[in-house]
């Protein structure tokens, strides 16, 4: 399933209640407030930064009463983690509340949802974070996505997608949600981690690699370089053609 049309019909599909459609435009290399401090399932406070503890994350903005896709895309990802062989130790995986209503207790529900589809070293990974000061939503603004409410149905209207954040808080990949595979995880880990993770491998793969922005998966080059060599040959036949037949009516 391609995941930019399900995000794009997240977009519109509440335009009969006069709902504004919330933003969706992260960009690469942007910098979040890792000063900013969070609530994890046991009730423990932290600033982002100690949270991350110089590991890179992977991150997920939803809210845990979701009846929609946050709670398919934290499995998801708890899922394909475990595939990529990556250790646990190395990395984490937060899914942040842009909830101000929400507690320890939602945060820990949505945590025992996540350990029925991992195991007790990928859930140690796994941080479920809430904000009453409405830390969450502050910071997904800073990531470029927005949300708005449905107040009379208690729901968020939102757009949903994997972020990869560097040590130090900035966004180093952008995954669509349900749309990746365990190596487009391990790799945005590799990327996000600087050289710390991953194999010597996944570093040339890396230089040789590009991320299809409408797939939301790395492509090898190659394949990037054969498409673009396809297109500029059709263009080129088509303004031949385009030339030959000026001529004829000339």
């Amino acid at each position: 399933m391609r995941a930019w049309p399900l995000i794009l019909y997240l977009l519109a599909a509440f335009p009969a209640y006069g709902v504004e459609r919330p933003v969706f435009d992260p960009k690469i290399g942007a910098q979040l407030d890792v000063t900013r401090t969070f609530h994890d399932a046991s009730g423990a406070q932290a600033p982002l930064s100690t949270i991350l503890n110089g590991r890179p994350a992977l991150v997920v903005f939803g809210y845990d009463k979701c009846p929609n896709l946050c709670g398919v895309t934290q499995q998801a990802v708890a899922s394909d983690l475990k595939k990529t062989g990556l250790d646990p130790d190395d990395y984490r995986s937060l899914f942040i509340s842009i909830d101000a209503t929400e507690n320890a207790g939602d945060a820990g529900d949505a945590r025992a949802a996540v350990a029925e589809t991992t195991d007790a070293r990928g859930l140690s990974a796994w941080r479920f974070l809430t904000s009453a000061d409405g830390s969450g939503a502050a910071l997904a603004a800073e990531a470029g996505i927005t949300f708005d409410t449905r107040e009379r149905v208690g729901q968020f209207v939102h757009p949903i997608a994997v972020l990869a954040l560097t040590p130090g808080g900035q966004i180093a990949q952008v995954l669509p949600a349900l749309n990746f595979e365990p190596r487009d995880l391990r790799l945005a880990l590799v990327q996000a981690s600087a050289g710390k993770l991953g194999s010597i491998a996944d570093q040339v793969f890396l230089l040789c690699a590009g991320f299809d922005a409408s797939k939301g998966q790395y492509t090898p080059t190659i394949k990037v370089v054969l498409r673009i060599g396809g297109i500029v040959t059709m263009a080129l036949l088509l303004g031949a053609i385009g030339a030959m037949t000026w001529r004829r009516h000339a």
